[in-house]
């Protein structure tokens, strides 16, 4: 496997960032407007004061929990 992916690696053509290509690579990282929705969503940093507000408005709480480092680096 780590053989057939050298070779895909060795035959991909390559991206380079130049002058020329920045403006194109700029906007391809840059996310769009469909994926920046999640920040429209009026998060709490805290379950307290998440409870409060959810209690006060008779709505739902989702409290999301994870062990580890968010990007994986552990």
């Amino acid at each position: 496997m780590p053989l057939l992916f050298a070779l895909l690696m060795l035959a991909a053509p390559r991206a380079e960032l130049t002058d020329e290509t920045f403006a194109h690579w700029h906007d391809y990282v840059l996310p769009s407007r469909d994926e920046l929705q999640w920040m429209r969503i009026g998060w709490r940093t805290t379950f307290w004061e998440a409870m409060q507000e959810g209690n006060a408005r008779d709505r739902p709480v989702l409290l999301w929990a994870m062990n580890g480092h968010p990007l994986g680096c552990t």
